[in-house]
């Protein structure tokens, strides 16, 4: 990571109390960006994030907000901003509610269930991005980055309402570049293969014994891995291999590339 570095600059990211937005949370720290770590429920979880930045020497508070909500959006914002100055670098990561968590086919994901989905993955985005975006435009730079995901590449009949709104957000991610044209602010898209969240890892490790995987977690992941997603990588992402991705969006170096959507994905659609 050399070379890199953010220490002028304050990050936001959302759904950051575990996996994905926590380790984004954790890198963005480590090259010196003040972070406001957000979360909906789990507050002793952001609270870790915010401790183990803090004894890295970095800068840090939690933010409790229903990023969905416009009026908890504002409230948010105006507590960061007085705590930790400005928002620059805007990480769009809280989503979720896949129907069925996650096993849903096409005809059992319900219309609520469509909308649920889309009020969590794109509404919460464009709550965001509408709250914070501006203040980057009048200062004349920014970064804004969704995590959306590999899924809206693969052609598959399960989870159809978190595929369409994972994919309504890298295509309101294009649409935002484009809005943002000779601002110096940037709008981009990470989107993620199979990672090893807590939950996915949870779930994983309770299938093994029926499916022969076996024993320790190491042979479990390379069996499941090649079983059910068989990528060009042999294994599951990491939350570090998708924060790694963020970051190259979040640099000021990376003021060249916008309206990109890069897959994290070990290879998956090529396999």
């Amino acid at each position: 990571m050399a070379g890199q570095d953010l220490r002028a600059h304050v990050a936001l990211v959302t759904g950051a109390s575990r996996g994905i937005g926590a380790a984004v949370a954790l890198t963005l720290a480590e090259l010196g960006a003040a972070v406001a770590v957000n979360y909906r429920e789990r507050a002793d979880d952001a609270e870790m994030i915010v401790a183990r930045i803090k004894a890295g020497g970095g800068r840090a508070i939690a933010v409790r907000a229903d990023v969905s909500q416009a009026t908890a959006v504002a409230a948010m914002v105006d507590q960061m901003a007085s705590a930790l100055g400005p928002i620059d670098i805007l990480v769009n990561n809280a989503g979720g509610a896949a129907a069925g968590n996650g096993t849903a086919q096409w005809f059992e994901a319900l219309p609520e269930d469509w909308d649920r989905g889309y009020r969590a993955n794109v509404l919460s985005a464009v709550a965001m991005t509408q709250a914070i975006v501006p203040a980057m435009i009048e200062r004349g730079w920014g970064r804004v980055i969704q995590t959306a995901s590999a899924i809206v590449d693969n052609p598959i009949p399960t989870i159809p309402d978190y595929k369409a709104a994972k994919s309504a957000l890298v295509s309101m991610t294009v649409s935002l570049a484009i809005a943002l044209r000779g601002t110096g602010v940037t709008a981009n898209a990470v989107s993620p293969g199979f990672t090893v969240t807590e939950g996915l890892r949870g779930w994983i490790e309770s299938q093994a014994e029926a499916n022969g995987w076996g024993s320790e977690w190491s042979e479990i992941e390379r069996n499941a891995a090649a079983a059910i997603w068989p990528a060009l990588v042999p294994r599951l992402g990491r939350p570090a291999d998708i924060a790694r991705a963020v970051l190259f969006f979040a640099e000021p170096a990376a003021d060249f590339v916008t309206g990109q959507h890069l897959r994290v994905d070990g290879g998956l659609a090529l396999a």
